[in-house]
């Protein structure tokens, strides 16, 4: 590894590249003087954000992979592969996005981990009325969760690094907090309640269609369920 490699990717991981001293992610953003030496803490021949999308990578690209499998076993079984994937949400949250938030300025932060979490759970509801969709089809819901397993995934893993990629951004220029920070989570907050509704009436509409149907067991069930809900 060459001077300015080692520079660099000192910087990625918070520590001064002359001084290797831990700094704030905030100043490496912003290029600013180290205080332990003073040194500029600005990247050589490189980008410290482009360094660390590419550190993202590979965990995605192994978790998109496991995912679908794991969501391809567990299609099978109604409901299941909703456990999978709220797992697979929460594991890879860790791994890829809690490091992202860590470099914003503290109200930054917290705007950005309340539109993420929220674009998380909204993902999860979609999960959640695709698994109620897909149920009656016994023997094609595997094919269909273990396709769909992966996309959800990737959709909260890219999706909210596309938010978190904004803001870094303007934590790097320094830019005040923006009112569409503040807006965004309003609007997912819609878009959760929305799907939520879509949910229920979907749960609703199955139920009737089962206790209909001529298999004594499935259909009284079903009616019993019907009767306590309603």
């Amino acid at each position: 590894m060459n001077l300015e490699a080692h520079h660099n990717e000192l910087l990625a991981l918070r520590r001064c590249g002359r001084c290797a001293e831990k700094v704030s992610p905030v100043e490496v953003l912003r290029a600013g003087p180290c205080p332990h030496c003073d040194s500029k803490l600005a990247p050589r021949d490189g980008d410290v954000l482009r360094d660390l999308e590419q550190r993202r990578l590979r965990w995605r690209l192994t978790g998109y992979g496991l995912v679908a499998l794991a969501s391809f076993l567990a299609g099978t079984i109604p409901l299941l592969q909703l456990g999978v994937q709220v797992t697979a949400l929460f594991i890879l949250h860790i791994i890829v996005l809690r490091g992202a938030l860590d470099w914003l300025s503290a109200k930054r932060r917290i705007a950005a981990r309340v539109t993420v979490r929220l674009f998380g759970a909204a993902v999860a509801t979609v999960a959640l009325l695709l698994n109620v969709a897909v149920a009656p089809l016994v023997g094609v819901s595997a094919f269909l969760l273990g396709a769909s397993g992966p996309l959800l995934t990737a959709l909260y893993i890219e999706g909210s690094l596309f938010i978190l990629r904004r803001r870094l951004r303007w934590e790097a220029n320094d830019e005040p907090l923006k009112v569409l920070e503040w807006l965004l989570p309003l609007a997912i907050g819609l878009v959760i309640l929305t799907a939520a509704v879509a949910t229920a009436a979907l749960i609703a509409g199955l139920l009737h269609f089962l206790a209909s149907i001529e298999v004594p067991a499935i259909s009284e069930l079903a009616q019993s369920i019907l009767e306590v809900i309603q």
